[in-house]
């Protein structure tokens, strides 16, 4: 019993890292909680979803600069990465 306790926190550690980098916690927990030793390497290594996470920046109210393709917020008059004057809606 302990040890399945424990697979399933140390499965925690890699879906965290995924979820930074635009994964599904969900999927990296049973991944990591089932064969830790492989996931947290692979969650290390992998490359972000860029889709994914300007996809959460957008419904964080965040919007992709025209200029430079970085994401600000929607608010903004000015870009703060290229100064690219934004058009006011």
């Amino acid at each position: 019993m302990g040890i399945l306790v424990f697979a399933v926190l140390l499965g925690l550690i890699p879906a965290a890292v995924a979820k930074s980098k635009g994964r599904s916690f969900m999927l990296w927990w049973l991944y990591g909680a089932a064969i830790w030793i492989v996931a947290m390497p692979h969650s290390l290594i992998m490359k972000a979803d860029q889709r994914s996470l300007d996809r959460q920046a957008e419904d964080q109210g965040m919007k992709k600069c025209p200029a430079c393709a970085e994401m600000i917020r929607n608010e903004a008059r000015v870009c703060r990465f290229c100064q690219h004057e934004q058009a006011m809606a």
